[in-house]
Order: C-alpha cells, then sequence, then structure tokens
C-alpha cells in the first residue's frame, strides 16, 4: 500500500477492504506499472518463475457478422438491411428472411423485459415497413403482436416475413416468423400479423411555429429509466432516448433521439426501432396509464426516413394512443392513427417461445402381426400369482430356480404386485424397497446380462389425467433411473388388463420393438413422448385466494423463498406459511420474513418436518379462522445420489421420506379445506430417469402420479416436473462447472428464475396435472440424436432421421470392426486409443481429446461412479461390448482401458477376422473395378478368379437337381458376372 499512488492508498489501507474494491484498486496499479508486494495478502504464497515458452492460447469465439453476402447466386434478392438478408418472390407469397443474435445485433441487447432480451414490437413495424415499401404498400392497416420473439443468449434464431397475395381489395395479409436457428425442424413461432395496403397520401408538414407547444408543462424525466426498471423494464443504453417532455392538454410531448455512436446507422433503417420505441416509451406518461409493451398498431404510414432524432406528440383516444412524429425541424416523420398498450406479465415471458414448457403425451405403437418373439424364449416369474403364465403360453418359474436354470430366456417378465402397503406412503417405500432388492440382484448375476427382464405394473402412468396407484408410479421413476444406467436390459410395461384377447401378443410385440417404456391399453401399445405445451394464457385465469394462508414446505430454501416472493409480489398473497425442519433458525430466514414484510406479507416461518403427520395436523390446526389454509406449495426434498448399486433401503426411504410421506400428509390433511392450488414440485429425473438418482426419481413420480391421483378425486393438484434452475439450492448447490456441462450435453440448460417463475404461474392456472418445466438444449438433442444415443421419450422434440439406440449402437461398433480388420496391431492401438479419449472427452466436458492425456488416471480427471457409469454406455454402444460399470477402475487410465477393448474386440472377433480382412479386400476391389472393367485383359483374368473363388465357394451346396452354384457360375459369361458383382456391391 505504501508504493501505491496517494488516490489508491486510503482503499489499500482499509482494514477490511471489499475485495472487488481491493482488487480493482491493485488492477489499477498494475495497469500504471506502481509494484505491488502482494505476499501480505497471501501469506504463506511463494514466487515462482513463469514458463520461458510462450503461453498456449486459443480463441473459441467467432467475430459475428450482420452482412448477408450475396444472395443472388441463390436465386435470392438481397434485402440490404440490417435486420434481413434475402428476399425471395414465391407463386403466391413474397418472404423476407433474415437472422438476429445478440452477437451481430448486440445494441438489441438493451432491450430487456424482466431480464428477458425480447425483439422490440417497433423492430417488427420496421420489417413491415420494408415490406410494403417492396411491395408498394404506404399503410400498415393493422398489426397485432401475438407472442414475444426473445432472443438466446447464445445463437440466433431465423426470421421470416411473409406477405400473401393481395385480395380483391388490394389488401395483403402479413405474417412474422421466427424459430431457433439450431433447431431447422423446430416448429414456427408465429409472432406478429398484420394488414398491409396503399393508403392515400398525407401532404408532410412544413414545421412546427412553436415546439414545444405553448403553455406545456415540462415533465421531469430524471430518474425515468430507473422508474421503468423497477417495473421490470431493462433498458440499455441504445433505448434510453427520451431527453425531454411536456404535458398539454392531455397530450404528451417529447423529445427522443439515438446515442451519439448510433446515429449514422439511422439511415439504413425506416424508422430505428430503438428511436421509435423511445417515442412510445413516453405512453407511460399518459394520465392513468400504466407501463407496457406495445401490442396491438392501427394506420401506420410513414412519411420520411433515416431520421436520428424525434420529436413526438402522444394523445389518447379511447383505449388507444395516438402517435405523431416529426423530425427536429418538425417536418412530419410518422403518424400512427392508433396504439394499444399492453401490461406484461411473466407468464407472457414462460419459454420465450414456449419450449421450455413440456407434457408427456402416449402415442399408439403400431403392431406387427406376426408374433415377433417366440413362446420358448419367454419366462414369467409368477411370484404373486398372475395370470401371465397362461397369456403368455410362457413357463413359470420363481426367482431362486431361474438362476439356477441350464439355459436361461432372453426374456423374463415380473409382475410387480399391487398392493403392499397399508396406505399411499407405505405403499411407495414397500414397493420401491422390493423393487431395489429384485433389480439389484438381477444385476449382480453375471449370466443375466443378455437377458431382458420385463416388468409390469398396474395403474402406474398418467393416461387421461390420472392414475390408480402412485406406488407402482414410484416404482416407474426408479427404474428410468436404472434404466439410463443400464440400457437395454430392464423393460417397462404398464397394463390395465391381462384378460382380454390379443394382450399375449401385444406384451411380445412391445418388448420386440425396442421401446424401454411402454403401456398397454385395451389391447394397444402406446409410449411415452414428450412434447411441447402451449403455455394458457393469464388472463381470466384462476388465481391464488389473496384472503387465505398459503403453505409452502420448504419454505427458507432457495426455491421456496423465490416463491414466496413471487406470490407476495404477483399474486398478492398476504399470509404466508413457511415450514421448514428447521424453521426459524434456517440461514437467511429472519431476513427473509423482514423482506416479505417489506412486500406487503405477513409470514410466519415454523419448524415443521411436513413428513411427520402428527406435526403437521397441529401447525394446521393452529391457523387463524380468519386466514384459513388455501394454497399448498410443497418444494421440500433432499438428495441423496448414487450409482443403483450403491443404494441401500435406508438411502431410499431417506429420499423418499420428504416428498413422498410429506405429499401424503398434505393431501389427506387438506382433502377436506378449500384450497384454491395444491402445486407439488417434482422433477424431470423422475420423467426422464437420471443415472444416479434412481432414489429421487422414484419419490417425484410418486408426485406426479398423486396429482393425478387427486384430480380424479375432484381436488386441485398439478405437479412440476423442474428441470434445473440456475438459482443453487441445498439439492443443487453440490453441482460442479463438469457437471452443468454434463447435464448441457444431455440436452438440458438451466432456468433463470424469472422463467422458473413464469412457468410456475403457468402450470397453476393450466388443466394438466403433470407438467414438465424444462429448458431444453436443443443443440445436444440434435447432437445426441445424431450418435443414435437420443432417449426414445425426446423423440418428437427432435424432429431428424435417428436410428434407435440399439440400432445405432450395432452399427457403430459394426464399423469400428470394420476399420480395426484392416489395421496393423500399432494401428489398431491407437485407433482405440483415440476412441477412449474421444468418449471421455465428451462425457467429462473437455474440449476435444487433446484434452485427455492418455496416460493420466481416470480419478485425476474427474471422473465419479456417474460418470463412470455413462462412459460405459458411450463405450458400449460405440463398441457393442458389454461392459462393466467400474471399467474406469478396473482399468485407471485411457490407454490401460483402450488395451483391454483391443484385446476383447479381437478375443470376440477372432472367428470373423478372417472374414472381415475379405470384405476388407472385396471394398478395395470395388473401388478398382471402374478401371479394370475398361482393360479387356485384366477383365478377363478377374472374371475367370472370381468364378474360381465362387467355385470353390458354393460347391458344396446342392441346388435341389438344378446344380451347383459353381456349375451355374462356370456357364456365366464375363459380362453377367460383372453384373453380378454390381448388383450385390454397387458401382463405384
Amino acid at each position: 500500500a505504501t508504493t501505491a499512488p496517494a488516490t489508491l492508498q486510503p482503499t489499500l489501507r482499509k482494514d477490511r477492504p471489499e475485495p472487488g474494491a481491493l482488487l480493482h484498486a491493485l488492477g489499477v496499479a498494475y495497469a500504471r506499472g506502481v509494484p505491488v508486494d502482494w505476499t501480505p495478502l497471501f501469506p504463506g504464497a511463494r514466487t515462482v518463475e513463469l514458463p520461458t515458452y510462450a503461453f498456449r492460447r486459443r480463441r473459441y469465439w467467432l467475430e459475428g457478422t450482420t452482412g448477408a453476402g450475396d444472395m443472388t447466386a441463390a436465386g435470392l434478392g438481397n434485402a440490404e438491411h440490417p435486420l434481413l438478408g434475402a428476399t425471395v418472390t414465391l407463386p403466391d407469397a413474397v418472404v423476407l428472411s433474415g437472422r438476429l443474435s445478440l452477437a451481430t445485433h448486440p445494441w438489441l441487447a438493451d432491450h430487456a423485459v424482466m431480464d428477458t432480451v425480447l425483439l422490440p414490437g417497433t423492430a417488427l413495424v420496421e420489417l413491415a415497413l420494408q415490406a410494403g415499401d417492396r411491395l408498394g404498400c404506404d399503410l400498415i392497416e393493422e398489426l397485432t403482436l401475438q407472442e414475444p420473439l426473445v432472443l438466446p443468449e447464445r445463437g440466433g434464431v431465423q426470421l421470416r416475413v411473409v406477405v400473401a397475395e393481395p385480395d380483391e381489395d388490394g389488401r395483403r395479409p402479413l405474417t412474422v416468423y421466427s424459430r431457433l436457428e439450431e433447431d431447422a425442424e423446430e416448429d414456427w413461432t408465429r409472432h406478429a400479423v398484420g394488414v398491409l395496403a396503399a393508403g392515400s397520401a398525407v401532404p408532410v408538414g412544413e414545421g412546427a411555429e412553436v415546439w414545444p407547444p405553448a403553455g406545456a408543462e415540462p415533465i421531469s424525466v430524471d430518474g425515468f429509466y430507473d422508474e421503468l426498471a423497477a417495473a421490470g423494464f431493462g433498458y440499455g443504453p441504445m433505448f434510453q432516448g427520451v431527453q425531454a417532455a411536456w404535458r398539454h392538454g392531455g397530450q404528451v410531448h417529447a423529445e427522443v433521439t439515438l446515442p451519439e455512436d448510433a446515429t449514422a446507422d439511422a439511415a439504413k433503417f425506416a424508422l430505428h426501432p430503438a428511436l421509435l420505441d423511445a417515442a412510445l416509451q413516453t405512453a407511460g406518461l399518459l394520465e392513468d396509464a400504466a407501463a407496457g409493451l406495445p401490442f396491438a398498431w392501427r394506420g401506420i404510414r410513414l412519411y420520411a426516413v433515416g431520421a436520428g432524432a424525434l420529436r413526438t406528440t402522444l394523445t389518447r383516444e379511447g383505449d388507444g394512443v395516438r402517435v405523431t412524429v416529426s423530425d427536429e425541424t418538425g417536418v412530419l416523420v410518422a403518424t400512427i392513427d392508433g396504439l394499444t398498450v399492453r401490461p406484461v406479465r411473466t407468464g407472457q415471458l414462460a419459454g420465450g417461445r414456449g419450449e421450455s414448457m413440456l407434457q408427456l403425451r402416449w402415442t399408439p405403437l403400431p403392431l406387427p402381426d406376426a408374433t415377433p418373439v417366440p413362446a420358448e424364449n419367454w419366462a414369467v416369474l409368477h411370484e404373486n400369482g398372475t395370470r401371465l403364465k397362461a397369456v403368455l403360453d410362457a413357463p413359470a418359474c420363481d426367482w431362486p430356480t431361474l438362476a439356477e436354470q441350464d439355459e436361461i430366456p432372453g426374456v423374463v417378465l415380473w409382475s410387480v404386485p399391487d398392493t403392499v402397503g397399508e396406505d399411499l406412503a407405505d405403499s411407495a417405500h414397500v414397493l420401491a424397497r422390493l423393487v431395489l432388492e429384485r433389480l439389484q440382484g438381477w444385476l449382480a448375476e453375471e449370466r443375466y446380462q443378455d437377458v431382458r427382464l420385463v416388468i409390469l405394473t398396474r395403474g402406474a402412468v398418467l393416461l387421461d389425467g390420472d392414475t390408480d396407484s402412485p406406488a407402482a408410479a414410484a416404482v416407474w421413476g426408479l427404474v428410468r433411473s436404472v434404466q439410463s444406467e443400464h440400457p437395454d436390459r430392464f423393460v417397462l410395461i404398464d397394463a390395465d388388463d391381462l384378460g382380454g384377447d390379443g394382450v399375449g401378443h401385444a406384451l411380445r410385440a412391445a418388448v420386440a420393438s425396442g421401446e424401454p417404456q411402454l403401456a398397454l391399453r385395451g389391447g394397444s401399445v402406446v409410449v411415452p413422448r414428450l412434447a411441447r405445451f402451449a403455455v394458457p394464457g393469464q388472463e381470466g385465469a384462476p388465481r391464488w385466494n389473496a384472503e387465505g394462508t398459503v403453505l409452502i414446505t420448504g419454505g427458507t430454501g432457495a426455491l421456496g423463498a423465490l416463491v414466496a416472493r413471487h406470490l407476495a409480489v404477483e399474486h398478492g398473497v398476504r399470509k404466508l406459511l413457511l415450514m421448514s425442519r428447521q424453521g426459524p433458525d434456517a440461514k437467511g430466514a429472519a431476513d427473509l420474513r423482514a423482506e416479505l414484510a417489506g412486500l406487503g406479507a405477513s409470514a410466519e416461518i415454523v419448524a415443521c418436518d411436513a413428513a411427520d403427520r402428527d406435526a403437521l395436523a397441529r401447525v394446521l390446526d393452529g391457523l387463524p379462522a380468519d386466514a384459513p389454509l388455501t394454497g399448498v406449495v410443497h418444494t421440500a426434498g433432499v438428495l441423496d445420489d448414487g450409482v443403483f448399486g450403491s443404494l441401500t433401503p435406508e438411502r431410499l426411504d431417506a429420499v423418499l421420506a420428504p416428498k413422498v410421506d410429506a405429499a401424503v400428509n398434505l393431501h389427506e390433511l387438506t382433502k377436506d379445506r378449500e384450497l384454491s392450488a395444491f402445486v407439488l414440485f417434482s422433477s424431470a429425473a423422475g420423467v426422464l430417469g437420471a443415472p444416479g438418482q434412481a432414489n429421487y426419481a422414484a419419490a417425484n413420480s410418486f408426485l406426479d402420479a398423486l396429482a393425478g391421483y387427486r384430480r380424479a378425486l375432484g381436488l386441485p393438484a398439478v405437479s412440476l416436473a423442474w428441470g434445473r434452475w440456475a438459482d443453487t439450492s441445498e439439492m443443487t448447490g453440490g453441482l460442479d462447472q463438469a457437471d452443468l456441462r454434463r447435464m448441457s450435453s444431455g440436452g438440458i440448460d438451466a432456468l433463470t428464475s424469472e422463467e422458473g417463475l413464469a412457468l410456475f404461474d403457468a402450470g397453476t392456472v393450466s388443466a394438466e396435472s403433470l407438467l414438465i418445466p424444462v429448458r431444453l438444449n436443443t443443440a445436444a438433442l440434435h447432437a445426441r440424436a445424431a450418435e443414435g444415443m437420443l432417449p426414445p421419450v425426446l423423440r418428437d422434440l427432435v424432429r431428424a432421421r435417428v436410428r434407435r439406440s440399439a440400432a445405432g449402437g450395432k452399427a457403430m461398433a459394426e464399423d469400428l470392426g470394420r476399420r480395426l480388420a484392416g489395421l496393423s496391431d500399432p494401428e489398431r492401438q491407437q485407433l482405440l486409443l483415440t476412441v477412449v479419449r474421444t468418449q471421455v472427452a465428451a462425457v467429462l466436458g473437455y474440449s476435444g481429446p487433446d484434452e485427455v492425456p492418455g496416460g493420466r488416471p481416470f480419478s485425476e480427471l474427474g471422473f465419479d461412479s456417474l460418470t463412470a457409469v455413462e462412459l460405459r454406455n458411450t463405450l458400449t454402444a460405440v463398441t457393442g461390448l458389454r461392459l462393466p460399470a467400474t471399467l474406469v477402475f478396473d482399468y485407471p487410465t485411457s490407454e490401460v482401458l483402450a488395451e483391454k477393448l483391443c484385446a476383447q474386440l479381437l478375443g470376440e472377433r477372432d472367428e470373423q477376422s478372417g472374414l472381415l480382412a475379405v470384405f476388407a479386400g472385396l471394398d478395395r476391389l470395388e473401388l478398382s473395378l471402374p478401371e479394370i472393367a475398361a482393360d479387356e485383359v485384366a477383365r478377363d483374368r478377374l472374371a475367370v478368379r472370381l468364378q474360381s473363388l465362387l467355385s470353390g465357394l458354393g460347391g458344396a451346396q446342392e441346388d435341389d437337381g438344378a446344380g451347383t452354384v459353381a456349375a451355374t457360375l462356370d456357364a456365366a459369361s464375363d459380362d453377367e458376372v460383372f453384373d453380378f458383382i454390381e448388383r450385390e456391391f454397387g458401382s463405384s
């Protein structure tokens, strides 16, 4: 500090300076070349020499550009506009296209609403003006915004402006669409519809004599943008254009400008969206006006282009606003006959385009006519006395005798008992324990590695909105996670009736389909698929009863506190009961209570475990009569992750209790109360399955089913199976960057708090009992689809030609085997080392195989039991080998593992190695055929040689008196032989 400049010394000499201020001061000192002694700040630190070679640097970001290049070579016209790239004239429409992103159009980032970057409505007006200008339409009769266009943080959106042919009056319908560029198969979202026409010209004004009008009263605009920010409108410098304002006779007059560094761009637009947006922001200064976004426009006319500053006049007319804008001299620039502004609620921005709210649908699966799996290849475990033996005409046995059989069938069916407990919660515990025990025993038996276990349940899945057995649903959640750890080992089937005609055939066809999860209903087979859910509008939707008390379990946790604040601010809830195991002693509880009081809500924080029925009953009975319980939000839960083989009954029960037991207690103790909402915070792990979370998935699948169970009783309920939230909690705070990268690469990104709360609102007013709010990473989903690794439940979200996982893995394994066959031993080892390092990099989130040293132990690279299972699964798909879950522990480096894979692959292919080498030779021959066919001598020699080889291959086979293959070939001409080769191998 003594060597720093005098201006920095006070900061550096603080006894306990803020880290940010301290680092800033040190940074300034460093930039000025002032020597700084760092050692007092870091006791025990030592000085090290920097390497003498240049640092290795990599740049990963591409420079953005707004240029569209020459479109004429592609048969398009150049749009020559900052928001548009090309135009194309179709037989029945004109289309303008463009691409928008925060990288190519960074100024759009300054238009944020509730922390979400939106394309301003004025940009849609600009697009309509551009379309009208090209078609001779100088009037936008109307333009109505339907969905906000959210700009993603990464990547961009494809933009389309479609103008249809004119009607008999010359009016042209206009529609604006967009979709994420990373998902070329995504449905287009319609953002605006309008009508273009040829309007009557209005004379251009000569300029106002007096500005502002005489008698106008100035309106202070100091703090104008601070007030908008408090209302959720986070405008950056580009959109902070209001310079002055006046009020006169019910009108508001204002002066607005673009930032100085943006005025040169104004000439590229008809009317710069940021400038017009600033003009419209002053609508909030009209009397009785509320802040909002432009919603509907009427009668837009443009008279001058390229303005960099405007004078605006806004006049209230009925429910709308008339707008007149002139340039700095008073010359008329544009008029808007009517503008309607609508307040923005968070629900309108849920997911941006709806892609963050999903629902589970059951899709019919066509069945083949023939019986796909013979009866002798099946066995039925009859421990609970079902009729499956007769239905399938298959032998029956119990668990002990199955393992003792000399030959084990390829498919074994186990029917899970229907009822095993005294009540809903007890049944879930007992049934989940039973399945845990059975499946762990199954996986431990090496003889079952190539046998599929079919797990049959009844009433477990949500079909037609309800379910009969939440306990069986817990089994589905548990098994879904086991399936993600051990692909192709287990099949889940839920059946309603095992006595109908064709059930046996349907069961066999269901298993033969390769689908991991299915349901049988009335002899038909359906499979689960996730689909995007149309978020309902919030207007007129049922609201939380603000007069009563809303209970939030886990109320002092991160998500519980978010919901509490949201209910107070957005829904006017004034009485909150926040329940957690620590209660008032929880970290931040006192501050949360004070914060909620500042928001106008009275919050009582109590220590109570909702899984304790008696304790919960005492709390609920203690509510005052004038504030009865009117709503429940169940967010409580705990995690205890681990691969399936490591789970114990105790670990299972410990995770089930806060979710299952508490939810059942809440259901039973409130079913006679008049609740307006009963919201269960579930997890997408229960729907998708998640490695290492079988216990957690079981608990959440129970919640999903319980919501349907309540709906069937006529009670309010919705289960929201959340994806990951960006705000960490006690349950997710332990995730490191590698965990987050792995989840993102699997197709799941984090929801922001604003997005999550918007989805919360949308879910609570929907008619569904189960919704899945989750932000998808569509690029990652496409990558998984291209690799044949996309889970079936996600296939309808990614419209791409994908192979089923089994076929995809088989194809990859065959390709690897073919490549190995033609290599030397060192080359084989190097190829497999590259395969291993590539998969390790993908699993751990490294940039590529070069970041994975072949000799470095896996334990030092960041592997744990979950990532070890994931690597095993990917290598199984690539190699076709059955590999143990302990792979990375048994073979601790990439080099050692590659040697193991090489030995195992070649050992299993010894009997095929000669054949693979022959095929490799034939591949080379095929490439040479055109050249050989052109040389008559070579052609004859090859024909003779092939005849001889084929004669040896087929000489021992009789053809029912028709002669041998050799005889047939001997009788064939050279042309016939070459025709045969082309038919079999194709021409090169």
